[in-house]
């Protein structure tokens, strides 16, 4: 087989990685190719496929045949990729969602070489997390130098893409992974597009970025580090000067464990957070107590809110843009070199980012 076309050698480990980005098995591969899954295997080691199997394999995969030859973005390490609580996820998963991340990150390389975007550089952090009292100082220091005052925020998505990060919904991912974040140059905070509560919603952002400012390098999941990722959550979007100033003018207690919800009500319309988000942060301030806090989810769940709360409905579901607004500026032909250069298929992209608006080919007139 001549490969002069694709300049390098064959990469096997390519052909694993889009086999893991599209969810198939050896053996399911092994069935297009009609070979056994060992032969996959020597494959994915470095043997090259021969050239009606390489045609097959892009074809089924949805990649063009130079991508098993184009170099490789630097794969991501789980150190990098930032999850929710371990025990959720199978090793299955989070090899698929780290190989859809690592191809997004190369995406989205080859897309800002064409603008001129702010470099995310939060302050210098020289502190001891395992305090509560220290993250506190921690999201006051980025509240400060992003100039946000000590009230509510109105959308956390602008905030942290006008800060160099990129943020973008994923289809196909397991219901169990709400959302994760990538530190790499460019830092990526991606969610599950089936999650659709607004509140939640601007909580996994503050979530994701309290783990990008706090566990660069350090591996994630694990109690402590998603109990500090909340805590920072909770002190970025209900500042704790601005949430006192709120509660003594709509007081939450009104009896032992009983509560003003329709104060309650107008705290969630005034932070967009949830009232689970409202109470922890309460407890935390030292506000209401630990029993308190208690009574009050119980309630919660009692009246149906333990997925969609009350007044969910009236607080608007923010939408990222910026990678978006990149990739719809781009002409028809600098999109099509891209994916040239990176070996992919518009379809796979697309599948990737479903709700992406990308370059549509010029229209001819007729004459």
């Amino acid at each position: 087989m001549n490969n002069n076309i694709y300049l390098t050698e064959y990469r096997g480990d390519k052909l694993r990685f889009v086999r893991l980005i599209k969810g198939v098995s050896l053996d399911e591969l092994g069935s297009i190719l009609d070979v056994t899954r060992q032969n996959i295997h020597k494959m994915e080691a470095g043997q090259e496929p021969k050239e009606h199997q390489l045609e097959l394999l892009s074809n089924f995969l949805e990649v063009k045949p130079q991508f098993f030859y184009a170099e490789r973005n630097t794969p991501i390490v789980e150190e990098q990729c930032h999850f929710r609580s371990l025990r959720s996820r199978t090793k299955t998963l989070t090899n698929t969602i780290m190989a859809r991340a690592e191809l997004l990150d190369s995406i989205i390389k080859e897309v800002e070489t064409n603008f001129d975007l702010l470099i995310f550089q939060p302050p210098h952090l020289d502190i001891d997390i395992e305090r509560p009292e220290n993250i506190e100082k921690i999201s006051e220091n980025l509240r400060r130098h992003w100039d946000l005052g000590n009230g509510p925020i109105s959308n956390i998505t602008i905030i942290v893409e006008n800060a160099g990060i990129i943020v973008s919904s994923m289809e196909g991912v397991d219901e169990k992974v709400d959302a994760f974040s990538l530190s790499r140059q460019r830092p990526i905070i991606i969610r599950n597009s089936a999650k659709n509560s607004p509140c939640r919603y601007r909580f996994d952002l503050a979530h994701e970025l309290g783990h990008l400012i706090m566990h660069d390098g350090v591996i994630t999941g694990c109690k402590k580090t998603e109990k500090q990722a909340n805590y920072f959550a909770s002190a970025f979007l209900m500042p704790r000067v601005g949430f006192a100033d709120a509660i003594n003018r709509l007081p939450i207690i009104k009896g032992a464990k009983s509560f003003y919800w329709n104060n309650l009500y107008k705290l969630k319309k005034y932070f967009k957070v949830s009232f689970k988000a409202i109470l922890y942060r309460a407890k935390s301030l030292g506000i209401i107590s630990d029993d308190q806090m208690r009574s009050g989810y119980i309630q919660i769940n009692k009246k149906g809110w333990a997925k969609n709360e009350f007044l969910d409905d009236e607080i608007s579901q923010e939408k990222p843009s910026l990678l978006d607004s990149m990739i719809s500026e781009l002409n028809i032909s600098t999109w099509n070199k891209l994916l040239e250069k990176l070996g992919l298929t518009d379809i796979l992209v697309r599948q990737l980012l479903p709700n992406i608006r990308f370059p549509q080919p010029l229209l001819r007139s007729i004459t």
